[in-house]
């Protein structure tokens, strides 16, 4: 079984991500995802390049959020990347970040990300009676008034949180800690989906823990590192304070949070420890990122998301990735 995904951001051209995909399609991926993250492009336009140019991985936003979109739009684009990718995209929902920028409050958070997985796989199903939830609801008769799929798509929930884990442990396939490269976080977040999943008579092991972070790949380490710490500031600003198993020393903290205030997300990046920095994303030369991979899968993760934005050379660094990191650990 492939344990690696990728995952970019959308902030490409469309004959970027095409060209990505084809190098994508050489390789042995379980998932493709691309973000929705905010100030970014949607990741609808991207996810059908990667659908339609690629045949193995599975395909999917990681991760919607109900607040900005509607479950009957996520299943009427879910259901055309299914086409295009012939069967194979998987709904990506989560409470995801940086809301607060433009004053969209997620007051039940639970509530709308289980009403959000339940509706949008009743309309892929092509199931068209009426549906009354506590945040959502559709009169009898709604439905997508062009080709589905027919069935339910594989589940992916998104969050760190215990309760957040613990639904995912309930109802997803798979659930993505995002941001995160933490192997002493692993076993915690392994034992929340665990309570879900037991609460509902599943095994446990039937949903595969994904992490995925920010990952920097090159010959050269330093320069992997400055990539590196440029690119996981914005996101350690918001995981940070959610990691089970760490915390900022107090010199760093504040030295992170004068920059990001300042809007310096680089010396917010240089202000963090290298040991920090380990816990955010994956850097260095593929020795390096083979060593990483082996501490987060011996701690139990099931599939590492090579995150954005992957090297110097975008395109060089998937394919480094794919011919000196994915060989490693196949079977």
């Amino acid at each position: 079984m492939a344990r690696f995904g990728i995952s970019f951001q959308g902030d490409k051209s469309i004959e970027e991500y095409r060209a990505l995909a084809d190098i994508v399609e050489e390789f042995e991926f379980a998932t493709v995802s691309v973000y929705q993250d905010l100030q970014f492009q949607p990741p609808w336009p991207a996810l059908m390049q990667f659908a339609e140019r690629t045949s193995r991985p599975l395909v999917g936003p990681a991760v919607v959020n109900p607040y900005l979109s509607h479950p009957i739009l996520i299943a009427g684009h879910l259901a055309t990347i299914d086409e295009l990718s012939r069967g194979r995209a998987y709904l990506g929902v989560g409470r995801g970040a940086f809301l607060d920028a433009i004053g969209v409050e997620q007051p039940k958070p639970l509530v709308a990300m289980r009403e959000c997985v339940e509706l949008v796989q009743r309309f892929l199903r092509g199931d068209d009676d009426a549906y009354e939830g506590e945040l959502f609801r559709a009169a009898a008769g709604t439905r997508l008034r062009f080709s589905i799929p027919g069935r339910a798509l594989p589940t992916l929930i998104g969050g760190w949180g215990s309760r957040t884990l613990a639904l995912a442990g309930e109802i997803a396939d798979m659930a993505k800690v995002g941001g995160s490269a933490n192997a002493n976080s692993a076993p915690v977040f392994r034992e929340r989906i665990s309570t879900g999943a037991r609460e509902r008579g599943r095994l446990p092991e039937a949903v595969r823990l994904i992490l995925g972070a920010v990952t920097v790949i090159d010959r050269d380490r330093k320069l992997a590192e400055s990539i590196a710490r440029r690119s996981v500031a914005m996101y350690v600003d918001v995981t940070a304070k959610l990691d089970p198993s760490f915390e900022l020393e107090p010199g760093e903290r504040e030295a992170f949070d004068s920059a990001m205030r300042h809007g310096d997300e680089t010396a917010a990046g240089g202000a963090l420890s290298a040991d920090t920095l380990r816990r955010f994303c994956t850097y260095g030369t593929p020795v390096d990122i083979i060593a990483h991979m082996e501490e987060l899968f011996a701690a139990g993760v099931d599939l590492f998301e090579f995150g954005t934005p992957h090297g110097r050379d975008e395109h060089e660094a998937v394919r480094l990735l794919g011919t000196e990191v994915l060989p490693y650990f196949e079977p």
